[in-house]
């Protein structure tokens, strides 16, 4: 269950993977604003395939608002992504399970003193919402863009090793010297169907990611390992460390335990070793 420090819905849009964040350092500190790493770990395959379709979503917002052809044709290869991880599976009944889900556990929150109820009220209310944009999709997400012929064909030459040139594809290279504003909005209407995908999940993972307000920790000379409470459910791992930091974290988890090795690699051309020196980061076991 969440911890008291739950704070969904108000929090702004975090990255992850190593993304940084700003946050605030340790209370001993005197509260300076610190820029942080954060790296991700998820415990079970529906959290993992829920961060991977969240970081295609954010590559393809990047490409789109950048323009140029080739964010285009990332654009698109992002799309035709999306389109093939979402067939593999029912993802909008995986996705209204996880938010049907949520909502129950945090309805039982709003008898806990400690709680913000309006922001929990809140919280609530986008859940209902994102699960009603779900369930007016009828039929398989996505197949109005699957039925594209430009992007059918894309999909098939991607196949092939190397990348489409001119004489592989014409109507691409015809497609790519329309308008920009032309291109920006078929774009935009190939991606539309995946929409309330891109908001459910991100709504699933803000309550996830701040269902608790962590500790923070040390890997002595390198190395930290924890055992899970089962009785939690934990979802996700999440490890905020400095940005001036010169190591990173390499999570390794079971059902029962998780490790955590700090790793050093100033060559990338050479095999990274574990850091020597004991290593402060910020840990969050998130569970709901």
């Amino acid at each position: 269950m969440p911890h008291s420090g739950f704070q969904p819905a108000s929090c702004p849009r975090d990255e992850q993977h190593g993304d940084r964040q700003h946050g605030l350092s340790k209370p001993g500190d005197k509260h300076t604003v610190t820029e942080y790493y954060v790296y991700e770990q998820p415990l079970n395959e529906k959290v993992r395939s829920f961060l991977r379709l969240e970081k295609l979503f954010q590559q393809y917002a990047f490409h789109l608002k950048h323009a140029s052809d080739w964010n285009n044709r990332a654009a698109i290869d992002c799309i035709l992504e999306i389109l093939a991880y979402t067939s593999r599976s029912d993802i909008k009944l995986e996705i209204l399970k996880e938010l049907e889900r949520q909502h129950t556990r945090l309805e039982r929150l709003a008898k806990r003193p400690q709680i913000d109820q309006a922001q929990l009220k809140s919280v609530l209310k986008n859940i209902n919402k994102r699960m009603g944009e779900l369930q007016a999709i009828n039929g398989q997400v996505g197949q109005a863009t699957k039925n594209v012929e430009l992007l059918s064909a894309i999909a098939q030459k991607s196949s092939v090793p190397g990348s489409i040139c001119d004489f592989d594809l014409p109507a691409l290279k015809h497609w790519l010297t329309l308008p920009r504003e032309t291109r920006t909005k078929h774009i935009e209407k190939w991606f539309q169907p995946f929409g309330h995908l891109d908001r459910s999940i991100q709504m699933i993972l803000d309550v996830l990611r701040h269902s608790t307000e962590g500790t923070n920790e040390t890997a002595e000379h390198g190395f930290f390992q924890q055992s899970l409470d089962t009785s939690q459910a934990v979802q996700l791992l999440r490890i905020s460390i400095p940005a001036d930091s010169q190591c990173y974290p390499e999570i390794s988890a079971g059902k029962h335990r998780f490790s955590v090795r700090f790793m050093k690699n100033e060559d990338p051309a050479q095999r990274p070793e574990q850091c020597k020196e004991d290593v402060r980061f910020h840990l969050k076991m998130c569970a709901i």
